[in-house]
């Protein structure tokens, strides 16, 4: 069957059904004479009913007729556009001719809700400041599970708690000593801070506030948890790695003299630390735990390299206070690296929150930022954060 055949078909039957329609109002009692007829038929049976059922079958024919002369003009015009493509838009015209143009209706139900647009939002920010006052910041812990960021404040000796979503804070222990850095364990309840001037380890009790001394660590400064049950810790002045056992307090020396100003530390999870040191060279060790080896990923010319955080896709993150306070991001593979933030302060804290996808850095103005991991992955990075 061609396409003429359908559409013409198509508009014989509208036609038809105009005209039963038509013949229909003729012939039906009422429809000519509504008020005679229709006052008959209310005389003899329930006027109720009758006005229901006539007035508005009455009214439906008039709706009917009107509607199918329209789609018989319907048919004949998309029969055109089939055997002439050009005339499209005559059949545009047509439809909206014998429907009406569409009707657009917003209502309340359908706006976005604000806690929705908050949302969208926030996650499109590349950066925040999130808290501020937090002391003369050096080392920093991040626990998703509770939503918390634990800072270090080495110049007041205490260990702030800080909610990522109010920027609230609290001082959860105090008469720490010079805290060079803190990480959380795993069940959130114990941070383990590195002491500088009392030399040693300290555990402390989030909840309560309390410490406790775990080991003596000569210039005990940075500090990393493996899941076995052990704290790799980074001697400033020897330049040694300490592997100490959070139980006995036992401790051991991993690695050879990394040399002076050694910092940061983090775990791969697979045998290998890394270690950033705090020197114009900007050193990044790589040291295989159990070869007790270690080899430069990478060396950044003319800055500090205090923090080391890793992303698990063969990414470190470092820092960098000598230069405005620039955010590295180094290839571990190949030790390529590019700046993709600046504008940090005089920074030496550094975590990573790979579950949530944010980077964290305070510095020694007391700042804490936040920062998108996803936005520093862009060509050009975050560029200067700002407040």
């Amino acid at each position: 069957m061609s396409f003429k055949n359908i559409f013409d078909n198509g508009g014989d039957e509208a036609g038809s059904a105009d005209k039963s329609a038509q013949a229909l109002g003729k012939d039906t009692p009422g429809a000519g004479d509504v008020s005679e007829a229709v006052r008959k038929l209310e005389s003899e049976r329930d006027p109720w009913l009758v006005r229901q059922t006539a007035h508005g079958a009455f009214d439906v024919m008039g709706f009917l007729g009107p509607l199918f002369q329209n789609a018989q003009g319907m048919a004949a015009a998309q029969r055109q556009v089939s055997e002439d493509p050009g005339s499209a838009s005559a059949m545009a015209s047509a439809g909206t001719k014998a429907f009406g143009p569409p009707q657009v209706s917003i209502g309340e139900a359908d706006m976005p809700k604000l806690e929705d647009l908050s949302e969208l939002i926030g996650k499109k920010k590349s950066h925040a400041l999130i808290a501020t006052g937090l002391g003369t910041s050096e080392g920093l812990a991040v626990d998703p599970s509770s939503n918390t960021v634990y800072v270090a404040d080495r110049g007041g000796q205490k260990l702030y708690a800080v909610k990522v979503g109010t920027g609230a804070q609290r001082v959860v222990a105090s008469a720490l000593g010079e805290v060079g850095d803190v990480r959380v364990d795993s069940q959130g309840g114990t941070a383990y801070i590195a002491d500088y001037s009392g030399a040693r380890l300290l555990a402390v009790d989030l909840q309560k506030g309390t410490f406790r001394k775990v080991a003596d660590v000569p210039y005990a400064y940075g500090v990393a948890l493996d899941a076995a049950g052990k704290a790799y810790v980074a001697s400033w002045l020897d330049g040694q790695l300490f592997a100490v056992d959070l139980q006995g307090g036992q401790k051991q020396a991993i690695a050879p003299a990394l040399g002076q100003g050694t910092g940061g530390v983090e775990l791969d999870g697979r045998g290998k630390a890394y270690v950033g040191r705090k020197d114009h060279g900007g050193h990044l060790y790589e040291v295989d735990l159990a070869a007790r080896t270690y080899r430069v990923v990478t060396s950044l010319t003319g800055a500090s390299t205090i923090r080391v955080a890793l992303d698990g896709a063969g990414r470190a993150y470092t820092i960098d206070h000598l230069n405005g306070g620039r955010l590295h991001e180094i290839t571990l593979a190949d030790g390529a690296q590019r700046v993709v933030a600046t504008g940090l302060g005089t920074c030496e804290g550094l975590a990573l929150d790979t579950v949530n996808g944010w980077i964290y850095v305070s510095n020694r103005e007391g700042q804490l930022w936040q920062i998108s991991q996803r936005a520093t992955q862009a060509l050009g990075g975050v560029g200067k954060v700002l407040p």
